[in-house]
Formats: structure tokens, sequence, C-alpha cells
């Protein structure tokens, strides 16, 4: 059994002198009864014609797709990227730098090491702001 196919064309006659258009290189696509009823549905639900309906669901999938160029547009594919996998540190967020760049265990003491001075030191100069306020 064949399946019917409808051609929607999104150009004029090629042998016609071309005209200036908005409208860059044009294309031709086949599409099933399914997806030719599904584009006709949209069109009429966004009052577009069906050429731009096309043009908007290129964009979107190319938004969508690994690597895209607008920022952001990788937030979605990985949250819960690592939901279910077992060896997942609890302090992924909070350590996340030192796990992705690996750094070395003594890197991590000296950190750790600055982080509890910079604590005793803040502690000091809250506790002088006491003292002063006593007097």
């Amino acid at each position: 059994m064949t399946v019917p196919h409808y051609s929607v064309s999104l150009h004029s006659n090629p042998h016609m002198p071309k005209k200036p258009s908005r409208v860059g290189e044009p294309v031709q696509v086949y599409l099933n009864d399914r997806d030719r009823a599904l584009l006709d549905k949209l069109s009429d639900r966004a009052a577009l014609p069906r050429s731009e309906i096309l043009r908007a669901a290129l964009r979107r999938l190319a938004a969508d797709l690994p690597g895209a160029t607008n920022a952001g547009t990788a937030l979605p594919a990985l949250i819960g990227a690592l939901d279910g996998v077992a060896d997942v540190p609890a302090d992924l967020a909070a350590r996340h730098d030192e796990y992705l760049y690996a750094m070395p265990a003594a890197t991590h003491k000296v950190a750790e090491r600055r982080v509890a001075e910079r604590k005793v030191a803040e502690r000091k100069v809250a506790e002088r702001k006491v003292r002063r306020s006593r007097k």
C-alpha cells in the first residue's frame, strides 16, 4: 500500500522571473496525511500561513537542540539529567567546580582552611563591633 503524500510548495514557478522577496530560498516538503492534517490544524488555530508554521517549527527545533546558540537553551536538557544515577555525590551542587575541574585533595584542604580562617576573622570583627557598641 502506498501512502499518499501532499506537496507543500513554498515557491512560485521556477521558470518565471524572480521577484525581490523577503523570503529566502524556496523549499518543497512532502507530508503524509497525518502531518498534513496537523499542519492545516496548526495553521487554522494560529491564523498563520502554513509556511510560517513551518518556519516557526524549524526555529523552535533549532533552539531546542543541544549546542544551540541562544543563551540558556541547554538548561532544560540538564534539569534532571542525573536523576536516578547512583554515584552522584550528595554535595555536587555545593562543590560543582571541584568535581568539574577535579581539584586535587591538597587544593581542597587549602580552600577549606581559607574558608575557616575567613569565618574566624568575620567572627572577630563582629565581636569587636559588639564590644564597641557596649561602651
